[in-house]
């Protein structure tokens, strides 16, 4: 029996599940930063005939956090991606 109960084979298949999700982790904040620009867009559009400020400051930090947790889960991808190739 194996140590931990746990063959090779088990482990490649849970590091291919983590690397599947985090590829659908990567596109899916990858379309919400895109959906955010395209909202900041509008809203700075119609700022420009409105008295008061319609973009809230914290929907200019959301874009900036996403391109973040972009880089982070890519970092993540990678390191699952270096750790299968030496498996």
């Amino acid at each position: 029996m194996e140590p931990y109960g746990r063959s090779l084979g088990d482990v490649r298949a849970v590091l291919a599940e983590v690397s599947e999700r985090l590829h659908t982790a990567y596109r899916c904040a990858r379309t919400a930063e895109q959906r955010l620009a395209e909202a900041l867009a509008v809203l700075t559009e119609l700022d420009r005939g409105h008295h008061g400020e319609l973009v809230p400051p914290a929907l200019r930090g959301a874009g900036q956090e996403l391109a973040r947790g972009l880089g982070l889960i890519s970092g993540g991808a990678e390191s699952v991606a270096s750790i299968e190739a030496r498996l």
